[in-house]
């Protein structure tokens, strides 16, 4: 059972970032499955570990454009990115040394805020960088 499904409220106007963002989705909801399932050490880890890059990944590239297009609230995003980066490795490191299990509370955490990421902050980008974007390619 899926613990979040896209759905168009999570769009940003930016096709790119939609499917990074869907990506994200999809990759918590194998992460719930594998727990649910009881999967094994061995699938948890690779699922975990590739949630964790891709989310790297996914705010290197928001942050090119925020560099790039001269969004306003850049510092600010980038920090939010910084402080769920240093969560989610600390998720992370706990688990990998068996101090806590990859379960429903770190779920949650993943969940609610990935949820509440789109829809705050990200959503408060989507006019400034379509809009920039579109003049860029005028």
């Amino acid at each position: 059972m899926a613990l979040l499904n896209w759905s168009s409220e999570f769009s940003v106007g930016i096709e790119i970032i939609d499917k990074q963002h869907m990506i994200l989705v999809r990759a918590i909801n194998l992460l719930a499955m594998a727990v649910e399932r009881n999967g094994s050490q061995e699938l948890m880890s690779e699922i975990f570990h590739t949630l964790v890059d891709y989310t790297n990944t996914h705010f290197a590239y928001e942050e090119e454009l925020f560099d790039y297009y001269g969004y306003p609230q850049t510092d600010k995003h980038k920090q939010e990115h910084k402080a769920l980066l240093e969560k989610v490795l600390a998720f992370k490191r706990q688990w990998e040394s068996g101090q806590a299990d990859l379960g429903p509370e770190v779920l949650k955490f993943l969940v609610d805020w990935l949820r509440h990421h789109i829809l705050g902050s990200d959503k408060k980008y989507t006019g400034f960088l379509v809009e920039a974007m579109q003049q860029a390619h005028a």
